[in-house]
């Protein structure tokens, strides 16, 4: 009897699955995340795996790029099945050494089918292949910072917005008041400083921080995390002035990209062909850490969340001192994406509820209703699945952000005008604003 492990993190999508493969006269053993999962492939040897992308802690590419590591699995079958329908997502899944891929929400009957012919054909995985640019984990995947990470006397929480553009910075008369550069959050818990994402407004950021320290006698310590590793969330990175200077000292963290280390996905960005310095030029101390669980730093709990967005991208989420602020950005609605069902509305209400109660939600917003017909599979959010999230989530103020760059300044007021009106005739007290650079809101 030809063996299945399955891999997924729906309880009820699990045993849907697992159901299905029993049917059909196969042995099945079941996991709950990506951990799990890779761990029962050790002990069961299965013939077949049927796993999901979106899991808590370890998503199904890294489970895909172990299993193909690992020589005593070498020749099992692994079946990608997944909401995300991304070609980016099938080509990652299939790098990283999947077989095929099963769009969610599926048919028994197609699973049984897709289970059957992958165990009836020859494994390309059966001669040990594996990601091409596979390599080990970056030297830093640990889950507890090497940093000091005291938050003072002040339990303050502020949060300050140097970049709230989507895509490609947007400079001009015609954005001066809600500002050009891309994607870069600055958060203070006291003297904790957190820096979401290194779009074009961190060297903005950078500044700032150079003026506050200077005449300090300490360094500048910021633990900086990254939802995604695209242009617009990356291109200020190497424009961070305080990176060149040897004392400073920096956490940054995200989650491991498709066949590459975090730290790869920068020291390439850096490369010649792109940049004039290299990474190994910063001179203060940088360490890339790969995330797997949530982590405490100080008194402040960071937790994540992987959204719906081409690639791997996260959410997160900031906790202390009785307070909570969340983030997330990109990521499309699945029931607008995939369609209307039980399956696309528990995901989208996955992400309700890992923003629940938050005091602050940051959300992407980019698209209004005609530009996202044109736009649809881009992997981004409308006005109103931004409001319709906000509200579900209950969150006290939601902060529309990632505008468009063709957003102009008059449109953006009106945007927010009618969400306004929205939120209002829903007989909600959700407080609505749409970021601004340079803005700084109190929590």
């Amino acid at each position: 009897m030809k063996r299945v492990l399955v891999i997924e993190d729906d309880e009820a999508l699990n045993e849907y699955a697992v159901r299905a493969l029993v049917k059909a006269d196969y042995e099945v053993e079941r996991a709950y995340d990506g951990q799990e999962g890779v761990e029962k492939a050790a002990a069961f040897k299965p013939d077949c795996v049927v796993v999901d992308l979106m899991m808590p802690g370890m998503h199904g590419i890294r489970v895909c790029e172990i299993l193909r590591k690992d020589s005593e699995l070498r020749g099992v079958r692994i079946l990608v099945a997944s909401a995300k329908g991304y070609a980016a997502d099938v080509e990652a899944a299939k790098h990283a050494g999947a077989d095929d891929y099963l769009r969610k929400p599926y048919r028994q009957e197609e699973l049984q089918s897709k289970v059957a012919e992958l165990l009836a054909s020859e494994s390309s995985a059966r001669n040990g292949s594996r990601p091409a640019e596979d390599e080990e984990l970056s030297k830093s995947t640990v889950a507890s910072p090497r940093m000091e990470s005291e938050a003072g006397l002040s339990k303050d929480v502020k949060v300050r917005f140097w970049g709230t553009r989507g895509s490609c910075p947007a400079p001009g008369p015609d954005t001066v008041r809600y500002g050009g550069n891309t994607a870069c959050t600055e958060i203070r818990f006291g003297d904790l400083i957190f820096v979401i994402d290194c779009g074009s407004g961190l060297r903005e950021l950078g500044i700032e921080l150079l003026k506050e320290f200077k005449g300090k006698d300490k360094p500048i310590e910021a633990h900086v995390f990254v939802g995604h590793t695209h242009w617009d969330h990356i291109q200020g990175f190497p424009f961070f002035t305080p990176f060149y200077i040897p004392r400073n000292k920096f956490n940054l963290y995200s989650v491991r990209g498709a066949g590459k280390s975090l730290e790869r996905v920068f020291r390439g960005q850096m490369a010649s062909d792109y940049f004039p310095v290299p990474l190994k030029s910063l001179s203060a101390d940088v360490q890339f850490i790969e995330l797997e669980a949530p982590v405490e730093i100080g008194p402040v709990k960071v937790s994540y969340q992987f959204l719906n967005h081409p690639g791997i991208a996260i959410g997160f989420r900031f906790e202390a001192f009785g307070k909570s602020v969340s983030y997330i950005s990109d990521h499309e609605t699945f029931a607008r994406l995939n369609g209307d069902s039980e399956v696309t509305r528990k995901q989208d209400l996955k992400i309700a509820e890992f923003a629940k109660g938050s005091d602050l939600l940051i959300c992407e917003a980019q698209y209004d209703e005609d530009e996202y017909e044109m736009k649809k599979g881009w992997g981004h959010s409308t006005f109103k699945d931004v409001l319709e999230r906000g509200m579900a989530a209950e969150a006290q103020h939601l902060v529309l952000f990632h505008h468009d760059p063709m957003h102009t300044d008059e449109m953006m007021d009106e945007y927010l005008d009618h969400c306004r009106e929205i939120v209002r005739k829903a007989g909600s007290s959700m407080i609505l604003t749409a970021a601004r650079e340079r803005q700084t809101l109190h929590v």
